[in-house]
This record gives structure tokens, C-alpha cells and sequence, in this order.
């Protein structure tokens, strides 16, 4: 009689559950550090792409407004969003400032350099 309730017995024994929750485990222990790089690069990501974008926003904003302004002029979110150039202002990941100053070049073109609080200038765009 005892070894037919030991056969029906269904289930898992301590052992299999300890086995699997030791699995379970590694898997997270090797998963949450991948997975925290890859939310940091795509905050990176993103900062770099919104510069970007500012940056040519910048460029038209300084061409529109080429015979009134020097070169070394710096323009700021909120003069871009008001003349139409940018829909809203951006918020960085990273919270820190940028300053994006304009520079003419020779052919009478604009490049725009981003500056980071206090960090030194980021490549421009033209």
C-alpha cells in the first residue's frame, strides 16, 4: 500500500526546487548587468541624437538670421523653440547643460559646436 501512494505522489522534491531556483540564479546574475549596460548606451544614444538634432535646428536658426548675428553667438533652447525651429525643449538624460554656439565659415555657411557644462566642445555640424 505505501509504495502505490508513492507512486502517485506527483511533485517536485526540495532538492529540484533548490536546483532550480540556484538556475534561475545565475541566469539573473549574468542577465541584470547585460541589461543595465544596454539602458545606459541607449540613454547615451539618445543625448547624442538629441544634439544632433538641436544642432541642425541651430544651423537654420543662424542662417535665417546670418546678417544680424557674429559669429561665436550662442542660442539656447528656448530661442530656438520660440522662432519655430524646435517643437518643444529637450531634457537630457544626463541632466547636464549644453551651450551651442554658432561659428561662421568661409563660404558663408554656419557650423555649430555643443559644449557640455563643463566639458570642452563636441564635433559640429555644418
Amino acid at each position: 500500500m505505501l509504495m502505490a501512494l508513492k507512486r502517485n505522489q506527483k511533485g517536485l522534491t526540495l532538492i529540484e526546487l533548490l536546483a532550480v531556483l540556484v538556475i534561475v540564479g545565475i541566469i539573473a546574475a549574468i542577465a541584470i548587468p547585460a541589461i543595465g549596460g544596454t539602458i545606459s548606451k541607449s540613454k547615451t544614444k539618445a543625448d547624442t541624437a538629441s544634439e544632433h538634432m538641436i544642432q541642425e535646428a541651430a544651423v537654420r536658426y543662424f542662417i535665417d538670421q546670418d546678417p544680424e548675428l557674429a559669429t561665436g553667438t550662442t542660442v539656447s533652447q528656448t530661442t530656438l523653440v520660440s522662432g519655430g525651429y524646435l517643437n518643444a525643449e529637450i531634457t537630457f538624460n544626463d541632466k547636464l547643460a549644453r551651450t551651442f554656439t554658432g561659428t561662421k565659415t568661409n563660404g558663408g555657411g554656419w557650423t555649430v559646436a555643443v559644449t557640455k557644462a563643463g566639458a570642452t566642445a563636441t564635433p559640429t555640424a555644418t
